[in-house]
């Protein structure tokens, strides 16, 4: 080893890396993005939680566990929480995901010159056996009776 010197941040020649091996290709991981706040406090309520049931241990989702307290202290004659179950409800009812559903197209391509988005929709739902629905009925008998 001769005249080289070693010690901290002077490793021994023969255990330092070899050319061309680097260990540590990706160098230091970055830092995490930091998480909105929205996000933070979604990620804080909708988590699981524990709980006992009949003397085991459970896991289920906060909102869940709010529901089943809720029913539990109405069951019990609190006026507060029948109150809230019943708002509950009625916002499931009204913003639930299984309603009708609307979409629009735009940007589409007619089959012939001339066909119009309205003709081309009900020539693709006969071929289809659909089941026209009633405001698309009372659309037929308003344009039959603008055309007159």
């Amino acid at each position: 080893m001769g005249d080289y010197e070693v010690g901290r941040g002077k490793p021994p020649k023969h255990t330092r890396f070899k050319p061309g091996n680097n260990a540590n290709p990706n160098g230091r991981r970055g830092k995490r993005k930091p998480l909105a706040i929205a996000d933070i406090i979604e990620n804080v309520l909708n988590g699981r939680a524990e709980y006992r049931e009949r003397g085991r241990t459970k896991k289920a989702r906060r909102p869940e566990l709010t529901i089943r307290a809720h029913i539990r202290l109405a069951l019990g004659g609190n006026l507060k929480s029948i109150e809230a179950l019943l708002m509950l409800r009625a916002l499931a009812q009204t913003s639930s995901d299984t309603g009708v559903q609307r979409f629009e197209i735009t940007d589409w391509l007619p089959d012939y010159p001339g066909q119009t988005g309205e003709q081309k929709t009900r020539e693709f739902a006969s071929r289809t056996n659909a089941e026209v629905p009633a405001w698309w009925k009372d659309a037929d008998s308003n344009s039959e009776e603008n055309d007159k």
